[in-house]
């Protein structure tokens, strides 16, 4: 089975701009997610899918081949469709620019559900959240059903329990993994109703028949969004880099 992983990189960032040239600990940021996902054992190929030639520059100073694509994409899964072109890997792997401590074991995980004897479409990985982190609607809760198919991706704490009991909740870590034409299809569909209410690309798929598969993973995102947590990142990236 081939894996690509492909990065979406664009350089403007509302809250933090150029975020994927930042350094961090002696690298760009963008550096650090390339390195994390070649170490996969399951990628074949790692791109970096971007609207800007500072990135394009810097990626094959790096030795990541990068490709250039529309500045117009409204997403980071269209530049990834748009990189992918008429490629034919069996998986595709969606992996944010701004997880610079991605955990090669955690692709490897998502990639693996599409080894098994009933391969999904499109997959994602969630992570136990406490009940306090889920009154936070900055992090995305999901629910999935007993063949661990995702029903529903919210910015509210969910499933809300009447009675106070405790319950498990999940935090949605944002990497996907998709077959070619289920990304293809994806891209092609408007954007749904749900997706507009909660702002939340995923739900797109949900709205149209495309099931979600999801994996319980122990890999906890860490996205780098503003300049307090681009300082947090740099104090974990240079304590990583001593113990190395």
């Amino acid at each position: 089975m081939s894996a690509w992983c492909i990065i979406p990189a664009r350089y403007d960032s509302s809250r933090l701009p150029g975020k994927a040239l930042l350094p961090l600990a002696g690298k760009p940021m963008i550096q650090w997610v390339y390195e994390g996902a070649k170490r996969a054992s399951t990628v074949e190929k790692v791109i970096i899918a971007t609207d800007d030639d500072r990135i394009v520059a810097a990626a094959e100073g790096f030795g990541c081949q990068a490709v250039m694509t529309s500045p117009t994409q409204p997403s980071g899964t269209d530049r990834i469709a748009e990189a992918l072109g008429d490629g034919r890997p069996d998986v595709v792997v969606n992996l944010q620019g701004d997880e610079p401590r991605i955990d090669p074991a955690a692709i490897d995980q998502l990639v693996g559900l599409f080894n098994g004897p009933n391969p999904p479409r499109m997959a994602t990985l969630c992570h136990p959240l406490s009940p306090v982190e889920a009154e936070d609607p900055s992090k995305v809760k999901l629910v999935f059903d007993k063949d661990f198919n995702a029903l529903y991706f919210s910015r509210a704490p969910i499933p809300h329990s009447r009675d106070n009991t405790p319950n498990e909740i999940y935090l949605h870590v944002g990497i996907y993994a998709y077959t070619p034409a289920s990304l293809r299809e994806f891209v092609s569909l408007p954007p749904g109703r749900l997706e507009k209410i909660e702002k939340l690309e995923q739900l797109r798929a949900l709205e149209n028949g495309i099931p979600i598969r999801v994996s319980i993973t122990s890999y906890r995102s860490f996205g780098v969004d503003t300049q307090e947590d681009a300082e947090r990142m740099e104090k974990l990236l240079s304590e990583k880099h001593v113990h190395l």
